[in-house]
């Protein structure tokens, strides 16, 4: 690739393009002596002519790099006694990140610390219970007024059945 980019600038040189009338302002060059060049345009069309050393079958180059040294480990990274001493810190936690970015009025019992988060527990709970318990008593309740009301219903249809068997049994006795 390299042996192609010399090959054209000498061809660029022995075969100038037309150019454009120079500017009055340039000045005027001496033409250029080929032999002259530091470089062999022989060894050059030799090394066109060849062969190329490597044939590409892909559309994608393919580099190669070769390093010289020695594969570093890990006392070369972390030092020689990595293994003592605290750990170096690491990234952020998602509830570091939380605490961070929420103001403190909006966090979980922000407002509440000490005793008074304990009493705010404590008050908490007892609604919990108190709204649990009169919950269940409704529904106690409600049932107890259903039954309530079948009762009601049951003794004024027996209440009826008594006046028709009483009215029935006037009605026979001609009264």
């Amino acid at each position: 690739m390299a042996a192609a980019f010399v090959f054209a600038c000498v061809l660029a040189v022995q075969q100038p393009a037309q150019a454009p009338a120079p500017a009055p302002q340039a000045a005027e060059t001496a033409p250029i002596n080929v032999d002259d060049l530091p470089v062999s345009l022989g060894r050059i069309q030799r090394a066109l002519a060849a062969p190329p050393a490597i044939k590409l079958r892909e559309e994608h180059p393919v580099f190669r790099l070769e390093v010289f040294g020695r594969k570093p480990t890990i006392e070369d990274i972390l030092g020689e006694r990595f293994w003592l001493g605290p750990v170096p810190y690491g990234g952020m936690t998602h509830s570091d990140f939380l605490s961070m970015v929420t103001p403190k009025m909006a966090q979980p019992y922000a407002g509440f610390t000490g005793k008074y988060l304990l009493a705010e527990t404590a008050l908490t709970l007892f609604e919990t219970w108190a709204l649990k318990a009169a919950i269940k008593k409704f529904q106690g309740a409600k049932g107890e007024h259903d039954r309530e009301a079948a009762r009601k219903e049951v003794m004024e249809a027996l209440a009826a059945l008594d006046r028709a068997k009483h009215a029935a049994e006037d009605k026979a006795a001609g009264r």
